[in-house]
């Protein structure tokens, strides 16, 4: 009778022991083997192997080789998953054969400010966002186009708004500023008392006259290169970048307009395509920001020469594969302002937060530098003109 009380006693005393508590690479192990990402050689599974490890006070690197024939992208895809299994947030590198996970200590911060101390003054440079390894800055002097993409709501509008700013910060003297503000001019066209800014259109017909002299200065400035044997900007001594802002491009799409608007969608996108193609090298560049850059709502001769993403959440895999042409930004939490930066290799990041009396403030601060001669009052509470005037008013002052 004994025997058989002590059978309880031990399997009780058993499930009182502490389980011990598992390492990171431990629980990526499991999470490796669980959803089998392996090849099969001669009846044996083979895994991806832990060949290095590094700590330090933010975050761990686990490097691993994988087997022949596995693709890196099996094991991206479970990167959600061992984040999840980690409760920390993770990314990756391939790299000369290996796998480099990062494991972070800390999680992003849900929000941080723009301020002063982000401006490059006499750069091209402007900030992106930050992540546990610090502050990551667009060089468009290096990247001339960049594609931004997401649903709305979770920081397209304040990314191209710091872009904006920031580029007029650091070069009040040497940047203009075309923006197809294309949500009836709302978020722009209380920036026309600026001098840089040169044009600010609210619908189809706008755009198609500001295009129409962008265009026109790019041949100027083409045959200013051929007259001086220049062939890129950054080796000439010209100073001056223009930047042409698209904010929601799908309202361009011809597919997407009603049929007395189609002719204009058209030439609109032409030109755009001509920005993105030829400007590059003469100084010209594009910021095109749309919720969902489709063969529907972006001509795929504009997006095949934008050189630079960032996508904010969006609802599926597939979205995230027309953004950035991979998978991930399905997987962002939902918060304002994560997204995937994108050139070489994806980087999650958490863009500052600025809004218009915040960057009103800054330029005020540098009224004399930003307005020279011209002391137009900037104005956010300019009123808008209705998209249905059909005057040619886009690049009045007020």
């Amino acid at each position: 009778m004994l025997e058989f009380l002590a059978l309880p006693a031990v399997a009780l005393a058993a499930a009182l022991i502490p389980k011990r508590k598992l390492k990171d690479k431990e629980k990526i192990r499991r999470v490796l083997e669980n959803a089998n990402v392996s090849i099969t050689k001669n009846d044996h599974s083979q895994y991806p192997q832990l060949i290095r490890e590094y700590h330090s006070d933010t975050y761990s690197t686990y490097i691993y080789s994988l087997p022949f024939g596995l693709h890196s992208d099996i094991f991206i895809k479970q990167l959600p998953s061992i984040s999840e299994s980690l409760n920390k947030e993770v990314e990756f590198d391939f790299d000369n054969g290996v796998f480099k996970l990062f494991v972070y200590h800390q999680s992003l911060p849900d929000k941080w400010n723009y301020d002063e101390s982000l401006l490059r003054p006499g750069s091209w440079e402007v900030p992106i966002g930050k992540n546990h390894k610090g502050i990551f800055y667009h060089d468009f002097d290096k990247y001339q186009t960049f594609l931004i993409g997401g649903v709305p709501g979770f920081g397209k509008t304040v990314l191209t708004k710091i872009m904006f700013s920031t580029l007029i910060l650091n070069n009040p003297q040497n940047v203009n500023i075309y923006v197809l503000d294309l949500k009836g001019g709302l978020e722009y066209s209380k920036y026309l008392g600026l001098p840089q800014v040169k044009g600010v259109a609210s619908d189809i017909y706008e755009a198609t006259e500001v295009l129409i002299e962008v265009v026109q200065k790019m041949k100027v400035m083409e045959a200013h290169f051929k007259e001086n044997g220049y062939t890129n900007i950054v080796d000439t001594p010209i100073k001056e970048r223009t930047f042409l802002f698209v904010d929601e491009g799908a309202e361009l799409s011809p597919s997407m307009v009603s049929d007395d608007k189609k002719k204009y969608a058209k030439a609109c996108q032409t030109m755009i395509s001509e920005v993105a193609r030829i400007g590059r090298a003469i100084g010209f560049r594009l910021v095109y920001s749309t919720q969902y850059p489709s063969s529907r709502s972006i001509d795929m001769s504009i997006k095949m020469n934008i050189l630079a993403k960032v996508s904010f959440v969006v609802s599926n895999h597939v979205a995230s594969q027309v953004i950035l042409d991979e998978p991930g930004a399905e997987s962002l939490p939902s918060i304002p302002g994560r997204c995937i930066y994108l050139i070489d290799k994806p980087k999650t990041v958490q863009v500052p937060f600025i809004d218009d009396k915040g960057i009103f403030k800054l330029m005020e601060e540098r009224e004399n530098e930003i307005m020279g001669e011209n002391r137009t009052i900037i104005n956010d509470n300019r009123p808008i003109r209705s998209s249905d005037d059909k005057t040619n008013s886009w690049n009045t002052r007020s």
